[in-house]
């Protein structure tokens, strides 16, 4: 019975992963941008470092 159960339960999940919504509103854009920001002045830092 398990050998039919995990089968059926990956492909519920890669179906409910699938579906999951994608919010594109100006919070996430906003966490964005200060995520961008702080990954440059980090890599600015290692290289003048280096």
């Amino acid at each position: 019975m398990h050998i039919l159960i995990f089968p059926v339960g990956f492909i519920l999940w890669y179906l409910a992963y699938e579906s999951k919504p994608f919010i594109n509103d100006e919070v996430t854009l906003h966490w964005e941008e200060k995520n961008i920001n702080k990954r440059n002045k980090l890599l600015n830092i290692i290289n003048e470092t280096f």
